[in-house]
């Protein structure tokens, strides 16, 4: 899938990303709710990684900026989000 920082959208990418120790970040729930986006370690990328996928879905992968910088966004979404 195409984005606008022309990086690709697939595990091999991101666990790339994550092993040569670029830039994490973690959100839980919707932004639009209030939900923020915190740097995260490469360790916690690397647990994080098992679970998280490109795609729809609870865990997903996204390409974003923060602070200034692109970086490998993970984030969570719980049931209350679905409402």
């Amino acid at each position: 899938m195409a984005n606008k920082y022309s990086l690709p959208e697939t595990q091999d990418a991101a666990k790339k990303w994550v092993e040569d120790g670029k830039p994490c970040t973690f959100t839980f729930g919707l932004a639009y709710r209030g939900a923020g986006q915190d740097r995260i370690s490469t360790d916690r990328a690397r647990e994080l990684l098992r679970h998280h996928h490109f795609g729809i879905g609870f865990y997903t992968l996204f390409w974003r900026e923060y602070n200034g910088e692109v970086v490998l966004n993970f984030t969570e979404y719980g049931e209350n989000d679905l409402y």
